[in-house]
């Protein structure tokens, strides 16, 4: 190569580059919890009570409450209630956990 000309492999290779994002270890920290009552609402006994207890919470200030969790990873908390199957697409409790246990849960 010349003096004259650029070497343009190190900017190609370069334009790939994605930048790191400082809260990704709390993201995939929340994801985590998340993903963990997931799978503890499958496992039955204590677990599932405190995984239900856990997402149909009231608490808003707790870093790691659901509410809060759902609102740092820009998640609506409802969605995600019909999603696990705990609640209807018009809000109320879904039937086959209505019958097993009654939760006060209210949502605006």
């Amino acid at each position: 190569m010349r003096k004259d000309e650029k070497n343009t492999a190190i900017y190609v290779a370069n334009e790939e580059y994605v930048p790191w994002d400082p809260v990704e270890p709390e993201r995939n920290l929340l994801r985590a919890i998340l993903m963990s009552a997931l799978n503890d609402i499958q496992k039955g006994g204590v677990l599932e009570d405190d995984a239900m207890s856990f997402f149909l919470s009231e608490e808003e200030d707790y870093v790691f409450s659901f509410k809060a969790i759902c609102d740092f990873l820009e998640l609506d908390p409802q969605q995600v209630l019909i999603l696990t199957g705990l609640f209807e697409r018009d809000g109320s409790p879904s039937l086959s956990y209505r019958d097993r246990k009654s939760y006060p849960v209210k949502f605006v």
